[in-house]
C-alpha cells in the first residue's frame, strides 16, 4: 500500500516523536521517516532502534522532500521550529504538533505561516514520565485520545491527513476548539502535575533527614509518579497555560480547605460522605480512561 505520507521529518525524537516514528513505519504510514534535533547521541539512539531511517542536527538540510513535518519538541518552541522549518518545507506540506498546549502555538503559526504551506495543531494523549528515544513504545497512541485543534483557516485535506495518521496508529481522534483544549487540559492534566510537584516537595520539607522517604510505598509513588517528569517540558507548560491553570489551582485550593475544615471541626461524618463521593466519581472516570 502507498504510504499515506511519503516522508515524514520529525523534530524531537523523543518519546512522542520517537513514538510516532516507530508506529508509523510499522503501520505503513510513513514511507521515509526522519529525525531532527540538537543531542547527537538522542538521534543516533533513536537510529539504532530503528525509530527513524535518517537523523540530521540540520533543519534546512532535509526538509526539502518532506510532506509532513511533525514538532515534538518542548512546547515552549514548537512554534518557533515549526515556522522555521517552513522556510525550507516544499509547496503544500503539512505541519502539525504534539504539544500539549494549543492555543499560543496556533495563534503564532496561524498569524506567521505561508500560504503555501498547512498547519493543524494536535496533541496526542499518551505521555509517560520518560522522555529520550529510549522512552518510545511503539503502541503508545493505541487505544488513546489524539486530539486536533482545527481552526476556521485550516486546509480541510491536511485535517483529513493528519487525523486519518493517528487513526491508523490506533488513536481515537476528537476535534476541539485550542482555547477549550488548553482549559480541559489545565484541569485534567497540567493541574495534576502541579499537585505532584508540590506533593513531593512537601515530602522533602518535612523530611529534610530522608529518614521518612525510606518508607515510601504504592500509595505514594502512584500519586506522584508523574513529578519524575522533565522538568523544563512542564516549566514550559505551566509558562504557556498559566491562566487556565491558575484557575484550577484556585479551585484545588478550595477543595482542600474545605476537607481541611472538616478535620479541624471534627466533621468526621460529613468527611465520610464526601470521601463517599469522591470515590464513586474516581470509579466512574475508569470507564472513560484510554
Amino acid at each position: 500500500m502507498k504510504p499515506l505520507f511519503e516522508h515524514i521529518v520529525i523534530a524531537g525524537v523523543g518519546l512522542i516523536g520517537g513514538s510516532l516514528g516507530i508506529a508509523g513505519k510499522k503501520a505503513g504510514v510513513f514511507g521515509k521517516v526522519t529525525g531532527v534535533g540538537r543531542k547527537t547521541a538522542n538521534l543516533e539512539l533513536a537510529l539504532e532502534k530503528g525509530l527513524v531511517d535518517q537523523v540530521s542536527t540540520n533543519l534546512a538540510s532535509v526538509c526539502h522532500n518532506a510532506d509532513i513535518f511533525f514538532a515534538a519538541t518542548p512546547s515552549e518552541s514548537i512554534s518557533n521550529v515549526c515556522l522555521e522549518a517552513a522556510k525550507y518545507l516544499p509547496d503544500q506540506c503539512v505541519i502539525t504538533d504534539g504539544g500539549s498546549v494549543k492555543k499560543e502555538i496556533v495563534v503564532k503559526i496561524e498569524k506567521e505561516l505561508p500560504n503555501n504551506i498547512h498547519f493543524i495543531g494536535g496533541h496526542p494523549i499518551a505521555g509517560t514520565e520518560k522522555s529520550g528515544a529510549g522512552a518510545a513504545i511503539e503502541t503508545l497512541f493505541q487505544n488513546r485520545y489524539t486530539i486536533l485543534t482545527p481552526t476556521k483557516n485550516t486546509d480541510a485535506k491536511a485535517k483529513s491527513k493528519v487525523k486519518e495518521m493517528w487513526q491508523t496508529l490506533g488513536s481515537d481522534v476528537r476535534l476541539m476548539d485550542p482555547e477549550e483544549h488548553d482549559q480541559a487540559m489545565a484541569v485534567i492534566s497540567h493541574l495534576p502535575h502541579f499537585a505532584a510537584y508540590a506533593l513531593v516537595e512537601t515530602i522533602l520539607g518535612a523530611d529534610p533527614s530522608g529518614e521518612i522517604q525510606r518508607f515510601v510505598a504504592g500509595g505514594f509513588n502512584d500519586t506522584t509518579r508523574i513529578a519524575a517528569s522533565d522538568p523544563k517540558m512542564w516549566r514550559d507548560i505551566f509558562s504557556m497555560n498559566r491562566k487556565p491553570l491558575l484557575k484550577s489551582i484556585e479551585q484545588f485550593e478550595q477543595s482542600i480547605t474545605s476537607f481541611k475544615e472538616a478535620i479541624l471541626n471534627d466533621e468526621f461524618d460529613k468527611l465520610q460522605n464526601r470521601l463517599k463521593l469522591v470515590k464513586t466519581a474516581r470509579k466512574s472516570m475508569d470507564d472513560h480512561c484510554k
